[in-house]
């Protein structure tokens, strides 16, 4: 999937950026400034994710690349159909 932008909550503070979706995880690009470690949760939207890879793109301080997986929200959830017991 191509990269799209995106408003992210980091440490309770919003950030813009950009992520590349992959299933239930995604890259972010987003700027040093935010301070994240691998670790932390980001918000997108209505998703949790988890940091777990933090890398200073070209070592510079300006961007990291942030690899991050979906978190699960533990919330149960209605299955199978209702009208049709068995």
């Amino acid at each position: 999937m191509a990269w799209s932008s995106v408003d992210l909550k980091i440490k309770g503070k919003d950030w813009g950026a950009m992520m590349k979706p992959s299933g239930s995880s995604a890259v972010f690009s987003v700027s040093c400034a935010c301070k994240i470690k691998a670790g932390d949760t980001i918000v997108c939207g209505e998703k949790n994710f988890t940091a777990k890879t933090v890398t200073d793109v070209a070592q510079r301080g300006e961007t990291y690349l942030v690899e991050a997986e979906g978190m699960s929200d533990d919330k149960s959830k209605t299955r199978g159909n209702k009208g049709n017991a068995g």
